[in-house]
């Protein structure tokens, strides 16, 4: 439609006209997003790390206990890919609740070998409870899967012959192992991950401070929110790879990094908000403020009904559930197949339109992958080939998942037919390409529909209940600072909690208005409001007087007034532009002070 017909024609017609551009231009985004191969510098080393704990482990165990069990160690070995960014003392921890996690779920699942009902239920609450937990604790990719996955196999391995007890021994071996060796390899670069954190944190702290003061507030705004973003990872990061007793001298080197630049940023704010202010940053407070809420904290805020955590738990459990239902009702050759694959689609962080994207690069990649299985089969290999192909397919599989996951399929497939057909008392060849293609193409069916008709406006609950919980914490920051006591142990706990439920506002806001970008995207007016109130606020707790610079008895008032007048949480849509126009009339009540 021409620029002059787009003037001639009724206003009604204009709207339609344009949201049918916006959708055009949507439709092309997506199919440009689907076939995307992205860039992925440096994977190659993570595929290399990968691929040398799981092929020393698959050979120890094949050497020791024959080739067979090697194989079924594989399933276990796939637990070092778990939190691969995070810092090495962290790693440990993570490692050893998730070997300790899997090996009690690999019991569950084959004691209920056999049992539709008993397997049903298994693996359905064996998904829920590890996803909630998971991702309120940790939340790095590629999330809980195997803590499904392994069970998974484990009801279906007895069926054919295989012990129970040799599964459970194999698979947590390969578990313990690989994960041993994944730190072992990770000990000499142990420090890159906090390195890493600094450098970003100052590269984000640079733009920030290159900036005009007096320049757009909008783009201002958004380099101060990344930078104090930015952070508090470092910060993180730094602390959990120093622990409780920092005596390493370059951990203490990137504290007094990080430090510095949290002072610098501190005094950028306060000069562009509160002029002449006198900041007075103590040094014991500063290290308990740049920490992280801790497991209590984290859980409750997990574990809440509306929280993001919950919110992926509910649908893995419903999305295993689904798929257990259908799969023994149709009677399925590989049930297990099936939950394999809907684990992989719905146990992640992400948005609808991404995990929908998933679930397609998964079909389209196993049905590639059937054919190169058909291809290798026409060989016949031994159990050693076996190994060695499928050894080859997990560096090929960590290499490109990243870029593609359509691509990153294309060598799950084989390895996991591979190991499969290994053994007579297997399905002939072209049976079980047939079993895979249609398992797979039954559990990609059941997560889309999953995805788009639970709660189809729960994005809108997500988003609200996160910025009211901002508002919470930001609430009691006030009041403390009120009462003079913004230095206290409570005090620091509240600005540190306030920090962490802004960084998760904006994350849930950042993947809920990729659900609802028409209904949700105007929220960013109130993601600004508060971050700027919120980091203002933060500032003045830093100077020698801050009631002198803010009034926050009014501020808090003002704010309990505005969270009072808010409805119920709920998929209802309130007034983006009146929360934001609050939370303005907030900061200035406290501002007001200093006229």
């Amino acid at each position: 439609m021409s620029r002059l017909t787009m003037l001639l024609v009724p206003p009604e017609v204009r709207r339609v006209a344009r949201r049918r551009g916006v959708t055009k231009r949507r439709v092309a985004d997506e199919l440009h997003t689907f076939v995307e191969v992205k860039p992925s510098p440096g994977r190659w080393k993570v595929a290399a790390h990968i691929t040398t704990c799981v092929t020393l482990t698959v050979l120890t165990l094949s050497l020791i206990f024959g080739p067979k069990m090697g194989l079924l160690g594989l399933t276990g070995t796939f637990l070092c890919t778990v939190s691969v960014r995070r810092t090495w003392r962290h790693r440990v921890t993570i490692l050893a609740s998730m070997t300790l996690a899997y090996a009690l779920a690999l019991t569950i699942g084959v004691s209920v070998a056999g049992n539709a009902l008993l397997t049903t239920l298994a693996l359905t609450a064996i998904a829920g409870v590890s996803v909630l937990l998971y991702h309120a604790l940790v939340g790095d990719p590629p999330g809980p899967v195997f803590l499904t996955i392994g069970p998974a196999i484990g009801t279906y391995l007895p069926t054919t012959g295989v012990a129970g007890s040799t599964f459970v021994l194999a698979a947590s071996l390969g578990a313990v192992m690989s994960s041993t060796l994944s730190l072992a390899l990770q000990w000499p670069f142990r420090h890159t991950p906090e390195d890493e954190a600094v450098e970003d944190a100052q590269e984000a702290c640079d733009e920030y401070f290159a900036s005009d003061p007096d320049g757009d507030f909008v783009e201002t705004g958004r380099l101060r929110d990344a930078a104090y973003g930015s952070i508090f990872n470092a910060a993180w990061a730094v602390a959990f790879a120093a622990g409780r007793r920092n005596r390493n001298p370059h951990l203490r080197d990137l504290t007094a990094q990080v430090r510095k630049m949290h002072i610098a940023v501190v005094q950028r704010t306060a000069a562009t908000r509160l002029p002449d202010a006198d900041i007075a940053v103590p040094t014991m407070l500063q290290a308990r403020y740049l920490g992280r809420p801790p497991r209590r904290y984290l859980l409750e805020w997990g574990l809440s009904r509306s929280s993001l955590p919950s919110l992926i738990a509910r649908r893995a459990a419903l999305a295993v559930l689904a798929t257990c239902v259908i799969a023994y009702a149709l009677g399925v050759s590989h049930p297990y197949w099936a939950v394999m694959t809907t684990a992989l689609l719905v146990s992640l962080n992400g948005d609808r339109l991404s995990l929908t994207h998933r679930a397609g690069h998964r079909f389209v990649g196993t049905v590639v992958g059937v054919g190169l299985f058909f291809l290798v089969s026409l060989a016949g290999p031994t159990d050693w080939w076996v190994i060695v192909i499928a050894l080859v397919c997990v560096f090929l599989l960590q290499w490109s998942v990243v870029s593609n996951y359509a691509l990153g399929s294309m060598f799950i497939t084989p390895m996991a037919l591979l190991v499969a057909s290994v053994g007579s008392s297997h399905a002939p060849t072209t049976e079980l390409m047939l079993d895979r293609v249609f398992e797979t193409a039954l559990s990609c069916a059941i997560c889309v529909v999953i995805l788009w008709a639970f709660a189809r406006r729960l994005p809108i609950r997500l988003v609200r209940r996160q910025f009211r919980r901002s508002l919470r914490a930001l609430q009691r920051v006030l009041v403390l600072m009120a009462d003079g006591q913004q230095d206290s142990d409570r005090g620091v706990a509240a600005r540190r909690d306030l920090v962490f439920e802004q960084l998760e506002a904006d994350h849930v806001l950042a993947m809920a208005a990729t659900d609802l970008p028409h209904t949700l995207g105007t929220w960013e007016e109130v993601e600004a409001s508060l971050n700027s109130t919120s980091y203002v606020t933060l500032a003045a707790c830093w100077t020698a007087d801050p009631l002198k610079l803010l009034d926050a008895e009014a501020m808090s008032a003002r704010l309990t007034r505005l969270i009072h007048d808010l409805p119920p949480i709920s998929t209802q849509v309130v007034d983006s532009t009146t929360v934001a126009t609050g939370l303005d009339e907030v900061l200035a009540v406290g501002l007001a002070r200093r006229s």
